[in-house]
């Protein structure tokens, strides 16, 4: 039974935009998509005949709801109020559902519970799961965990010294990634990668010895690390016969020797994120470059546009934040760019940046950002046809856009995280409606849903 009606949309997909067109929802589920009926009443008047509610898009742009298949909550706060801060901000941003990687030093399994009940308390939008894959137990735990729906398996090539031991993060080395890789493949799952050499990064960072700035870490982490460690994995991963995912590609090679192996036969999918397209190793435009802070770690402007050009080619599969909320005073406590927490909250900003730097300057379409961001993540990791799609028997998960509107970036007001490096940046396309599963949970800016009406979503 219909109970609400968006009228006059400007309809989004990877296939298509088209304007004039009418959005049916009941039940927390798309009814029907098709044009606006002409020679009848008024929206408002057919909605009140239809006895649901009526929200008129005016003309806006409207996607499937953003995914986010790469997010750390918890990371550098207690992952409770995580979930209450970084939803609410992930639903200012457009996000409907979002990825969080489990780190556990023990069973994964045994806390899956606790992670699922967790978001039916306290988020605001759906989460799905990856496992990170670091000890032997987990590599047991594979074929469990697959069968309860988790798709993604991490693995992180680098940090195999004290790096991240504070957010419980170990590096393994190549004999783990192939054992993983194997047991990836015979379940059906995705090994996501990590690709930095540990090895290389020792080396450049020191060679750095004795500098304290920005570019010095951007150069303690250059492209090789990334080249070298990628094409290993590829390698490893057709022997395996695994379908691969490599995260938060920043390095233009990478392309070039993913599209390599594909004609290999290797299924490898690419992520990149928002800040390895606009960000560069100068840190150009950042008033306070530090704040970036992350890894990998940026490079040279050259490469940020090469990646551009392989977005608008479909080189790159898929767009995600990599986000991890933390304060400002405690990731520039140290006064040292070695010891900076990596990442911020960059979902509040995500599409906008995108849409500014990417749609309007006529780089990338509005129907790449539609696969980008929402229906490639979805297909990838098991959740469509539910996620990554407005067509019929789907969740009713949408953002609509205002394209005309221009802002000046602060920091979000729901996130905890008190920062964004792209302050005072001047953005178009801001999200401003998001809805999961039929129900307005943000609104202009103001959040409107309480916690607890999100979901553990994909899982078995």
């Amino acid at each position: 039974m219909p109970d609400l009606v968006i009228a006059n949309a400007t309809l989004v997909t990877p296939e298509f935009t088209q304007a004039g067109m009418r959005i049916t929802l009941g039940d927390g589920k798309v009814l029907a998509v098709e044009p606006e009926p002409s020679g009848t009443a008024s929206h408002r008047e057919q909605a009140t005949a239809d006895e649901c509610r009526w929200i008129d898009a005016h003309g806006r742009l409207v996607l499937p709801g953003l995914i986010d298949c790469h997010t750390h909550f918890g990371a550098f706060l207690p992952f409770e109020e995580d979930l209450v801060t970084e939803s609410r901000a992930a639903a200012d941003g457009g996000f409907t559902t979002v990825c969080h990687v489990i780190l556990e030093q023990g069973s994964i399994l045994e806390r899956l519970p606790y992670y699922t009940d967790a978001v039916g308390r306290l988020s605001t939008v759906d989460m799905h799961f990856w496992a990170a894959c670091m000890t032997d137990e987990h590599l047991d735990e594979i074929p469990r965990l697959r069968a309860r729906g988790i798709r993604g398996f991490k693995f992180f090539l680098s940090y195999k010294g004290d790096e991240m031991k504070s957010v419980g993060i170990f590096g393994i080395d190549y004999g783990y990634l192939q054992r993983g890789l194997e047991r990836v493949a015979d379940c059906g799952g995705v090994a996501i990668v990590h690709v930095e050499n540990y090895e290389l990064l020792q080396l450049h960072r020191a060679r750095q010895a004795g500098n304290n700035d920005f570019l010095a870490f951007c150069h303690s982490r250059p492209p090789i690390c990334e080249e070298v460690d990628a094409f290993a994995t590829c390698r490893m991963a057709l022997e395996a016969r695994a379908e691969l995912y490599l995260v938060h590609t920043g390095t233009a090679a990478v392309v070039d020797i993913a599209k390599e192996f594909r004609t290999r036969g290797l299924k490898v999918h690419l992520e990149t994120g928002p800040r390895y397209l606009l960000i560069d190793e100068n840190g150009t435009g950042l008033a306070c470059p530090e704040e970036a802070i992350t890894t990998p770690a940026y490079k040279s402007r050259d490469n940020a546009d090469a990646l551009w050009k392989a977005l608008a080619r479909g080189d790159l599969d898929t767009i995600a934040t990599d986000s991890a909320a933390n304060l400002r005073a405690t990731k520039l406590a140290s006064g040292s760019v070695w010891k900076l927490q990596p990442s911020w909250q960059e979902m509040p900003t995500a599409f906008a940046t995108l849409f500014t730097h990417g749609v309007g300057t006529g780089r990338l379409q509005p129907s790449q950002l539609a696969q980008l961001m929402s229906a490639a993540p979805a297909r990838i990791f098991g959740l469509h046809p539910a996620k990554g799609s407005l067509a019929p028997g789907a969740d009713a998960d949408l953002v609509m856009i205002d394209s005309d509107i221009t802002y000046t970036v602060d920091r979000d007001p729901h996130s905890a995280c008190d920062y964004t490096p792209y302050r005072g940046w001047q953005l178009r396309g801001r999200p401003v409606l998001t809805m999961v599963r039929g129900r307005v949970v943000m609104r202009q800016g103001q959040v409107t849903a309480a916690s607890g009406w999100g979901r553990a979503v994909g899982l078995a």
